[in-house]
């Protein structure tokens, strides 16, 4: 690649040039008057689907998306720069194509173009992300807060003066208040957890501590008329981790098994030396309950996605539960998946390290 008619980059030896231009991660494309390409470094040949010689190539016969000659054409055309978005028909890749003409000072005529192109894919889903957090968390909120404003306009509307439905409603405000203040606990331990700043007091802790975790539980799950049981390998090592962060995996994915149980149901915590890897413990949580669709598998561990909503019991959960679960196991090195038939119940696998030797440590888990 070479700096054409004298200009300032001229200046720089061309295999220095060339692997400048290589080492960039946005794509640049240079193309001539008749629409040849003179150069392509490779994050333009795999945004393009280029081959990988393509100098010499006529655009119309290399780059499959017309929209690129479309902004050549117009630039060369013009004489100004211009940009285009080229995102395909189903919103999975976005990119940003800026062409910048190349203008001969003999002729004042554009006899070049520098395309430069931006994989913006990543930018676009945290922005989706971000959209898609701020109308959860205000929809979640919303509803406890029009509750409360609720009781308390009847409460001050005369409802005050009859002692038996007063302390109802407060005690219902108090519910109300207690689910908010649940779901902000929760949302700063998932901000912790996602920035890297999870403090884990790394120690062997038996699988029977994280198993009797469950037992928190139990009342709700009598309550629910629902069997708790638990089913633990005696020749289970210890798992090297946070006791106390690991039993809150346990008890949010047993409070998720109530929330999705009918009644009669059960609901089993068992644990073992993983089968496949004998260096892993495994933790798992099977109910009978109503089971997840195909569908929502894959999402069930995005922070405030509700699987099956229409059975979900009214002011029951935040969703974010079981992504506080996953980051805490992933913090662990380990693994969290869920297996499920509609209809036939669900069950949520943990894998975790097991303790292979002595000593205990903290660790911040601090990205530096």
């Amino acid at each position: 690649m070479s700096a054409p008619y004298g200009g300032p980059m001229s200046t720089i030896p061309p295999l220095l040039l060339e692997r400048l231009v290589e080492s960039l991660r946005d794509g640049v494309l240079v193309v001539d008057s008749e629409h040849r390409i003179l150069h392509a470094n490779a994050p333009a040949r795999t945004l393009l689907q280029l081959p990988e010689e393509p100098v010499g190539l006529r655009m119309e016969e290399s780059v499959a998306d017309y929209r690129v000659s479309l902004l050549v054409d117009g630039c060369l055309s013009s004489g100004t720069a211009a940009e285009r978005e080229l995102s395909d028909p189903l919103d999975v890749r976005h990119i940003l194509a800026q062409a910048v003409p190349v203008v001969d000072p003999v002729t004042s005529t554009a006899v070049e173009v520098l395309v430069i192109l931006r994989d913006e894919t990543r930018v676009r889903r945290l922005e989706t992300v971000r959209r898609d957090f701020v109308a959860n968390v205000s929809h979640e909120l919303r509803t406890p807060v029009a509750a409360i404003q609720l009781l308390v306009e009847t409460l001050l509307g005369g409802a005050l003066d009859e002692r038996a439905v007063a302390h109802e409603f407060v005690s219902r405000i108090g519910l109300e208040v207690a689910h908010m203040g649940q779901m902000v606990a929760e949302l700063i331990e998932l901000s912790t957890i996602e920035s890297g700043r999870l403090s884990l007091r790394m120690e062997p802790t038996p699988v029977t501590e994280l198993v009797a975790a469950a037992e928190r539980l139990r009342p709700l799950a009598d309550e629910r008329r629902l069997q708790l049981r638990y089913e633990v390998d005696p020749t289970t090592p210890h798992v090297f981790g946070d006791g106390t962060r690991l039993g809150q995996v346990v008890r949010n994915l047993v409070h998720n098994a109530i929330k999705f149980t009918q009644p009669g149901g059960s609901i089993t915590v068992s644990a073992r030396r993983a089968e496949d890897d004998g260096d892993m413990v495994e933790l798992t949580v099977t109910d009978t309950g109503c089971g997840i669709a195909a569908d929502d598998l894959r999402r069930v561990f995005e922070r405030f996605y509700k699987a099956d909503r229409s059975r979900r019991r009214e002011g029951e959960g935040s969703g974010l539960g079981l992504a506080i679960a996953r980051h805490t196991v992933e913090a662990h090195g380990g693994r969290i998946a869920v297996e499920s038939t509609p209809g036939r119940g669900a069950s949520f696998v943990v894998l975790l390290p097991a303790f292979r030797g002595a000593g205990t440590m903290t660790t911040g888990r601090r990205r530096g």
